[in-house]
């Protein structure tokens, strides 16, 4: 089964980046997630201009924190709160707001539960419909019975690049649809393609 822990270092990859030491020290390969996420804290809030998401913090936006937070009957949380947003908290908002909803623990490969999950991450519920029409899945963007078991059907592999290439068309549709977002067009593609297949 999937593990949630193994797409940490994946998501602050993508949202906070690598700077030239990492990369040649490989200190990711080295760290746990926990710790992955408080050597990048420092760098991890970003306001883009262009960016609909708005103010984020190592990929979370101010947004999903209230919305979280209010789930948790919590205080809501302002941009300071955001900028000092605890890994624990972070998590958190990971597992019950990303990963819990794709059902990503009874996914039986881990590529496809991060392809999906991250899917999720960079485009909300949308990325689910998306995902579900590809699988030949009622497109009601909840991961149920039926969508389980296409994500776990037999060719895992063929499950993963339909996913995969539906994903890609996804970023070309936005891009036509609001041309202003071109600017994000080649992230998101490396980042989809950065995750690889493995059985």
């Amino acid at each position: 089964m999937a593990k949630m822990e193994k797409m940490v270092p994946h998501i602050l990859l993508w949202e906070v980046g690598q700077t030239k030491e990492e990369i040649e020290k490989k200190i990711w390969n080295s760290l746990t997630p926990r710790q992955i996420y408080d050597r990048v804290k420092s760098r991890g809030y970003h306001v883009v201009t262009g960016d609909k998401g708005g103010p984020t913090m190592c990929g979370v936006t101010l947004n999903t924190f209230k919305d979280w937070r209010k789930r948790m009957g919590k205080p809501m949380p302002g941009v300071n709160d955001l900028k000092t947003l605890q890994y624990d908290e972070w998590l958190a908002i990971l597992k019950q707001m990303f990963w819990d909803p794709c059902k990503a623990d009874q996914i039986h490969n881990q590529s496809i539960a991060q392809m999906l999950v991250d899917w999720r991450w960079v485009n909300g519920t949308q990325a689910v419909r998306d995902a579900q029409t590809v699988l030949s899945c009622v497109a009601d963007g909840i991961v149920g019975p039926k969508t389980l078991g296409a994500l776990n059907a037999a060719d895992s592999l063929s499950v993963f690049n339909r996913l995969k290439n539906a994903r890609l068309r996804s970023y070309a549709r936005i891009v036509e649809r609001s041309p202003s977002q071109m600017r994000f067009y080649n992230g998101w593609v490396n980042r989809t393609n950065s995750i690889t297949f493995t059985p």
